[in-house]
């Protein structure tokens, strides 16, 4: 098993740089440890390591305002080169109106499964091991607290949340140009996995 590069180490380094001091009080674990366990996933599905660095990234470009989002852009491109900042661009799912307002979730995911029609592979692979991670983040909270609690984690009722994992594998089984089956495959089994879990506790 090879180690990580020194470009990988350096992502990490920004990430904790650029993102990690914006950590919510209320939820900061959850936060600053999510860039790393995207990450993870992305290497388990074998991804290149233009993938996985901007896979670290983007998290940065997600975590920033309108008004502070093109000078992160250069500096990320003036660090990791411009196929990165590409990539980490067409993989940032909008939080925030062209005025900083903050999006609701499903306004975000609307724009996400729009996007999803035409990005770029590699950025599909980043999105995909996105909600992988939170997707068993939110089968932890169902299974611990039960669904009622997915609202005080900035997510709707249940349904809505599967009905979302539903449209995104809809959209993914029309990018016959993505080879990530593996990705798709598992957060089919993770839906699956949550729709249980929520009869369970329901």
């Amino acid at each position: 098993m090879r180690g990580y590069s020194d470009q990988i180490n350096h992502a990490f380094a920004f990430v904790a740089k650029h993102r990690s001091p914006r950590a919510p009080a209320n939820n900061a674990m959850h936060f600053v440890a999510h860039p790393a366990s995207v990450a993870v996933i992305l290497a388990r599905h074998g991804v290149d390591d233009v993938t996985l660095v901007a896979g670290i990234l983007h998290h940065v470009l997600e975590a920033t305002t309108p008004a502070e989002h093109d000078a992160l852009c250069g500096k990320i491109g003036e660090k990791f080169g411009s196929v990165i900042l590409a990539v980490v661009r067409d993989a940032a799912e909008p939080r925030h109106d062209i005025q900083g307002t903050p999006l609701e979730w499903p306004h975000r995911k609307r724009i996400l499964l729009s996007r999803l029609l035409t990005m770029d592979p590699r950025a599909i692979d980043i999105c995909c091991a996105d909600e992988l991670h939170e997707c068993g983040s939110t089968i932890a909270l169902v299974e611990r607290l039960g669904p009622e609690y997915l609202v005080t984690n900035g997510l709707p009722s249940g349904h809505p949340v599967l009905c979302w994992y539903d449209d995104l594998l809809e959209a993914l089984a029309t990018r016959i140009d993505w080879p990530g089956h593996g990705l798709q495959e598992e957060i089919e089994a993770l839906r699956g996995r949550l729709a249980a879990a929520m009869e369970h506790r329901g």
